[in-house]
Order: structure tokens, then C-alpha cells, then sequence
């Protein structure tokens, strides 16, 4: 199987139907695919092998779509390479992912034209990659918060079984339109994937104010926003008064919804905002189309084929969170760990710590290496961080354990003022006024920024040392 499957299947249905909007470009089905078809054959004649791995430092647009497919078709293995990396990432990560070259948009080293934008610069790893007889696809680092980065191995298989999954609960269909503002190298297979396998139009929005983003909504009547808190705080805070009364879904994504912007967006738009937990070593596991509202804070039911279970829960009902479905990745990569030596009995402990409610709906409480262990109890990170975040003052926190003789550990936070002169005192004081005694920090300390992982750019778990 191989994935160029789903965009020849569309394109051979629904040939002149818009696949993509990108500014004033539109590319239908038949045009995108017969785009992947060019691009196939140049790769190929530069020397682009059969499981060759091969880095893709691209923008988000029908290029990005286009190079992606057209890997696939030469049954090389495509590696994103998020463009916020710096040239000592990128080479750390083709020297662990033995890449044979990396695609860009501006010539670099030893490098041959693929297009007029986009360039293939060679490489040279010590030994060929071994795929281990797997049909690959796909390789992605994690984000490393708590942990080292590892390479995330999955097939062509693999993902069309997660994307058959995911749309059980996502729904997409030919007569939808996805607004879609995220960048592709950490989000592509369960979305531009999906969404071009059911036949809908994806319009890439570059907008960063929220009047153009309404207005690209209700131009091309889109129906799907998948998008990042970021986005609808903005959105909500618009005073224009427009509406989406085209939009059927809206996904929250990247990070948790903050309460506040789950509310003003639905008070604005009344339009409930959704969550899932998406992993990628798993794809969609949960949705919670059920209850948005009653559950704001709940990523939902599992999804699709998924099941969920919470190991050795405490007597809250808490847990490490393990699934079990279609589409669980294939292997880690840099060592390579195949699937099954990672399963507990056909299941994957994802590392969360969760809880399910009576009705099986999943809400997430920490990462198992985040988790504060304070004389005894439990301690959240995210918990008390959600609680900082709403002060004026802040911009954004990291909560970690320190240790401690007699207590275990103790909470400490380190804080980005929104502004020099913000208050510290009164973010003490808004602690003091909303959280238990034993979650309010020991220590506050003001940093200028918070350290993130290099590929996914996500807050580092990892504890601060003593």
C-alpha cells in the first residue's frame, strides 16, 4: 500500500474539485495529483531511492503537499523538519535520522534544482538506513518534554489505518472546507491527510489578526477550524461582530484549551470547542464531540477503534494512561525499538496521567516524568500553571518539583512577565486566592524565556536542577 492511494482515489473521483486554496492559487484534485507526478519523476531522476530518508525543511503550502506525496510515490521515507530549526538541529537531526539529503526552498551545500523554489541538497550518511523490512512512510520526532526526542517510524499502513480511524470521529466529508493555520511539519497525517483522502478543500490561512481570518472563513465558507488556543483567543476577542455560521467543527489542538477561551469563544460564536488527545505515536485517540461544553476540559471518548485504560489508578481514580487501536506507530528510530517490544499486552502506556470519568470520558492531569511528589500527594504542573496563566501579569509559567530533605520535592515556578514592570507580589497573591496551600510555589523565579524543546518548540519538562 501506498499512501499516493488516497489523493489518485480523490483525483480520480472528484478531478476538477478544489483541493487546496493558497493565497489567490487553486489547485484542484487532478492538478495536485499530476503536480506529485512531476515532482516523482524529478526525484527520481536525481537519485532519490526506494526507503531512502529524505528531510523536508519546507514552508506550509501546496509545495509543502506536493514534495510530501511525491516522496511517497518514490517510496522514499519523508522527515519534516520544522523551519524554526537552526542549521546545528537540522544536522543533528539528518545525522540521527541518516537522512540522504534534505529538500529546501534556497540551495544549500551540494545541492540540484528539484523545482524553481525547491532543492535538493545531498547527504552522505556513513551506512544506509535500515527500515527493517517495514513498507515507511514517515519518520517525526517527539517533542522530548520530560525526556530525549525520539524518532517515531510509521508506514504507509500504519497511517491509513490511523486516518480511517481518526474520521470516525472527525467526520471529514467532500462537502467540507478546512481552515487550516498550523504548520505541517508537526501536523500533516491525521489532518492534510484525512482531508485530502475524504475529498475536502483545505484553504492554507497565513492570517495573523482576526478580521482576515473571519473574512477567509466566510469567503470560502468554511466549515472545520483546526486550530491552536492561540488562534481562537484571537478570534474571540473580536469586536467587529462577524459570525462563522458556516463553521460545523472547531478543534482546539496544540495545547490545553485554557477555560477562558473555551467560554468567550462559545459566548462569541456559540460554537463549542472541541479537544482530542492526538499523539504521534498513535494518531486520534479521543474526541470530545459528546460533551464540548459540560466537559470543556475532557479530550473525550476514545476515537474510532481506540480503547482507553488508566493503569494502577490511586484511590482518585488516577493513572498512567494506556491505548490500545489502529494505526500505533510502527517503531522508535535512534535506537530502533520495534512496536512490540513496547506493548504491555497489546497495550501503550503514553506517559500521561489521567482519569477516566463514569462515562468514559478521558481528562488528562500531567505527564508521569512531570508529576510532584510533595510529601505524599500528587502535584499537577499544568494544574497550577493553568491557574498562573490567568493573571494579567504572566505570559506564560513552568511549574516543576525541587527537591527536598523531608518533603520530596516542593513546587517552584519560573514566570515571563508580560511586561518589565509587571507585579510579581500579585500573581503570590492571586496563588494564595486560588489554589490549595500545598500547590502554591515556594519559589517564584522571573526568566526571560522558558526553555522548549529544538523541534516541536513545546515548554521542556525536564525539573530544573537543584
Amino acid at each position: 500500500m501506498n499512501l499516493t492511494e488516497l489523493l489518485d482515489t480523490t483525483a480520480a473521483r472528484w478531478p476538477k474539485k478544489v483541493a487546496l486554496i493558497e493565497e489567490s492559487t487553486v489547485v484542484s484534485y487532478a492538478e495536485l495529483a499530476q503536480r506529485t507526478l512531476a515532482l516523482a519523476a524529478k526525484l527520481q531522476s536525481l537519485g532519490i531511492t526506494r526507503g531512502g530518508r529524505i528531510g523536508l525543511a519546507f514552508p506550509n503550502g501546496v509545495g509543502y503537499v506536493a514534495l510530501t506525496f511525491a516522496l511517497w510515490r518514490v517510496n522514499a521515507v519523508v522527515v519534516p523538519i520544522p523551519m524554526e530549526c537552526t542549521e546545528a538541529e537540522i544536522a543533528e537531526l539528518a545525522a540521527a535520522m541518516q537522512l540522504e539529503g534534505t529538500l529546501r526552498q534556497k540551495p544549500r551545500g551540494v545541492c540540484m534544482a528539484v523545482a524553481g523554489d525547491c532543492f535538493l541538497t545531498q547527504l552522505a550518511p556513513p551506512s544506509p538506513p535500515d527500515n527493517h523490512g517495514l513498507n515507511l512512510a514517515f519518520i517525526r520526532f517527539t517533542s522530548g518534554t520530560t525526556s530525549a526526542r525520539k524518532g517515531v517510524a510509521l508506514g504507509h499502513e500504519t497511517i491509513r489505518d490511523r486516518v480511517l480511524s481518526a474520521n470516525q470521529a472527525f467526520r471529514i466529508g467532500s462537502d467540507d472546507t478546512v481552515i487550516w493555520c498550523l504548520p505541517m511539519a508537526h501536523h500533516f497525517l491525521i489532518t492534510i491527510v484525512l482531508y485530502l483522502g475524504a475529498g475536502a478543500t483545505i484553504v492554507l490561512a497565513r492570517h495573523v489578526l482576526a478580521r482576515p481570518f473571519l473574512e477567509a472563513i466566510n469567503h470560502w465558507r468554511g466549515t472545520v477550524l483546526y486550530a491552536a488556543p492561540f488562534h481562537f483567543a484571537m478570534l474571540a476577542r473580536d469586536n467587529s461582530g462577524a459570525t462563522v455560521p458556516s463553521v460545523r467543527l472547531a478543534v482546539s489542538t496544540t495545547c490545553a484549551l485554557p477555560a477562558e477561551v473555551a467560554e468567550e469563544f462559545y459566548q462569541h460564536y456559540k460554537i463549542p470547542l472541541v479537544q482530542g488527545l492526538g499523539v504521534i505515536e498513535f494518531g486520534l485517540v479521543s474526541l470530545n464531540t459528546d460533551d464540548p461544553r459540560g466537559r470543556w476540559n475532557s479530550v473525550g471518548r476514545p476515537a474510532g477503534g481506540f480503547r482507553i485504560q488508566i493503569n494502577d489508578p490511586d484511590a482518585d481514580g488516577c493513572g498512567e494512561v494506556a491505548v490500545t487501536g489502529p494505526g500505533i506507530f510502527d517503531a522508535y528510530v535512534a535506537p530502533w525499538i520495534p512496536r512490540e517490544a513496547l506493548l504491555c499486552g497489546g497495550w501503550f502506556p503514553t506517559g500521561d496521567i489521567g482519569r477516566l470519568d463514569a462515562e468514559g470520558f478521558l481528562f488528562l492531569l500531567a505527564r508521569k516524568t512531570a508529576v510532584i511528589n510533595l510529601a505524599g500527594r500528587k502535584v499537577f504542573p499544568e494544574e497550577i500553571e493553568a491557574v498562573i496563566n490567568r493573571h494579567p501579569a504572566v505570559r506564560e509559567s513552568r511549574v516543576y518539583g525541587k527537591p527536598h530533605a523531608h518533603l520530596g520535592e516542593v513546587v517552584e515556578v519560573e514566570i515571563v512577565l508580560a511586561s518589565p514592570d509587571a507585579n510579581l507580589d500579585s500573581v503570590r497573591a492571586f496563588c494564595r486566592d486560588h489554589l490549595a496551600s500545598y500547590k502554591i510555589p515556594t519559589r517564584f523565579t522571573v526568566v526571560s524565556a522558558l526553555p522548549r524543546t529544538a523541534v516541536t518548540g513545546k515548554i521542556r519538562r525536564a525539573a530544573v536542577v537543584a
